[in-house]
């Protein structure tokens, strides 16, 4: 069973943030005697890769930080959060978060995510 995003952290990424960093994973790969490259889907399900930038205050940032090292077992675990897709936020499956955080002034932490995306 997956986790769900904490309800007290904000989801929406800061104005500009939002990227696909990889829209898809990458092809499996296959050199063939001719010299052309053989092509192959590594995965069934489609996974995106994205990144974002979240402005969090210190209660925020602490409820973050548990739920990503404790829930999600160091980022590793599969949760699921609204994502912003163009056009509206929908909730997907998320996993493999990582970030980095830096606080800024002491009242906010700027947390810079980087999260493989379901169906994004």
């Amino acid at each position: 069973m997956s986790s769900t995003w904490p309800g007290t952290v904000r989801h929406t990424p800061v104005s500009g943030s939002m990227s696909v960093d990889e829209p898809f994973r990458p092809p499996n790969r296959t050199d063939m005697e001719g010299g052309n490259r053989r092509g192959r889907r590594m995965a069934t399900l489609n996974v995106a890769t994205a990144s974002f930038a979240l402005r969090l205050d210190n209660p925020e940032f602490a409820t973050f930080k548990a739920f990503v090292r404790d829930e999600l077992v160091d980022g590793t675990a599969d949760f699921t959060m609204p994502i912003w897709t163009g056009a509206a936020y929908e909730t997907r499956t998320c996993r493999n978060i990582s970030y980095t955080a830096n606080p800024g002034g002491g009242f906010f932490h700027d947390v810079a995510i980087t999260l493989e995306v379901e169906d994004f």
